[in-house]
């Protein structure tokens, strides 16, 4: 009984498809979402964790980004340091 479970639940999964992470990123890894607001899924990160993803990003370098990519993606960080500054400290 639960090899029949567990065997509905992998092909629900696989049937589903890529995962948000995967339909995220573009070739050569780039995240699209990050980028230019493309392919973003449906739930929208909180702003800790869009601040996290920026700076994973932006450690990626020149081998993934290029350098104007690299700056919009330096530009949208600072946006989201400032509010998240913003909404703990205030004005």
């Amino acid at each position: 009984m639960r090899i029949i479970f567990w065997t509905c639940i992998l092909a629900l999964l696989v049937a589903v498809g890529p995962s948000g992470a995967e339909e995220m990123r573009g070739k050569a890894g780039k995240n699209l979402c990050l980028l230019n607001s493309d392919q973003c899924p449906d739930r929208k990160p909180t702003i800790l964790e869009l601040i996290a993803q920026l700076k994973a990003e932006i450690v990626k370098g020149e081998a993934v980004y290029t350098k104007e990519e690299l700056q919009r993606l330096q530009g949208k960080l600072q946006e989201a340091e400032y509010l998240h500054w913003w909404l703990q400290y205030g004005e």
